[in-house]
């Protein structure tokens, strides 16, 4: 018995210096975007997304730690159909115009996206399935909440205007006390239901507006009666709708969410703290672990639309 005991003791011992010895570990998570195809093929349904991690650099299918990537062949992968430059699945940013694709001939990976690597977080994008089929597509990275998430320039129009973006962030975020703020310091500004600028949903059609006095928030990402957690959401595309305001309200403007902190000391509510998500170790190889993030699974319904 009592060698039973000194060996459970030492398997123990060796454990936490096994754990004490693994560092450094990453937050692990995903969000995973469902596209239900068309049915035919090369007729495209299209699934607009963002990017909530911060990306890696992946060698012989292993991220490299410390090494970020904008390029779709390391955050995509091989997950879309390839084909030619018209037949492929395709990852377009929503601004810019610059797409991405894998060749069949070569597995590899082609267009401005790629060659350019601007797949960058805070903007918003296209997922163009072309190969008519139900497809899903996993984004997984690591969870980094400390900043940097990327500027989006936003200009007037007339009557309106609208800016694509995305959160580059892990958690649930409450428009009225985490976005909100950090939009009106920028040059978000508010109104009635018609005349306010909106933040929308590009995915379910969510909105969220602010008062003339800029201290309240309404519209549906913010309605109790359907959930505390409306947006923004990880993996999710989001416009803002920038109205045209009287002078000397900005006309022209910087969206960048790394403000919102600063701002929400001096703008309508102080920012709240959202729950840590469960941590679980998963060993990867040797003296080296991951954590994986129970980061809620984000299934963005399929928006369809045909084009040759």
């Amino acid at each position: 018995m009592k060698k039973v005991l000194l060996v459970i003791v030492c398997l123990v011992f060796a454990a936490t210096a096994f754990a004490q010895q693994s560092d450094p570990s990453n937050d692990v998570g995903y969000v995973k975007l469902s596209n239900s195809g068309s049915g035919t093929p090369g007729v495209q349904s299209v699934t607009p997304f963002g990017l909530p991690f911060e990306f890696w650099t992946v060698t012989a299918n292993v991220p490299v730690y410390g090494s970020p990537t904008t390029q779709p062949s390391h955050i995509i992968g091989a997950q879309i159909n390839p084909g030619t430059a018209t037949t492929a699945d395709r990852i377009a940013r929503q601004d810019g115009g610059n797409f991405g694709y894998i060749l069949s001939s070569t597995s590899l990976w082609a267009g401005s996206l790629q060659t350019n690597a601007t797949m960058i977080p805070g903007r918003a994008y296209w997922y163009q399935n072309k190969s008519g089929a139900p497809r899903t597509v996993v984004l997984a990275g690591d969870v980094n909440n400390s900043g940097g998430y990327g500027t989006v320039p936003v200009s007037h129009g007339v009557p309106v205007s609208s800016a694509a973006l995305s959160w580059r962030d892990s958690r649930n975020l409450v428009l009225q006390t985490q976005v909100g703020p950090g939009l009106v310091a920028a040059g978000f500004r508010g109104g009635t239901a018609v005349s306010s600028d909106l933040l929308s949903a590009q995915v379910g059609g969510l909105i969220g507006r602010v008062s003339a006095d800029e201290t309240t928030w309404g519209g549906s990402m913010v309605d109790p009666l359907q959930s505390p957690t409306l947006g923004p959401i990880p993996g999710q595309a989001y416009w803002i709708q920038n109205r045209v305001h009287a002078l000397p309200d900005p006309q022209n403007w910087t969206y960048d969410y790394a403000i919102t902190a600063a701002a929400a000391a001096s703008s309508v509510n102080d920012g709240v703290a959202l729950p840590a998500p469960a941590i679980t170790k998963v060993p990867v190889v040797a003296k080296e672990s991951v954590k994986t993030s129970s980061v809620k699974t984000n299934t963005v319904k399929a928006n369809s639309s045909s084009a040759k």
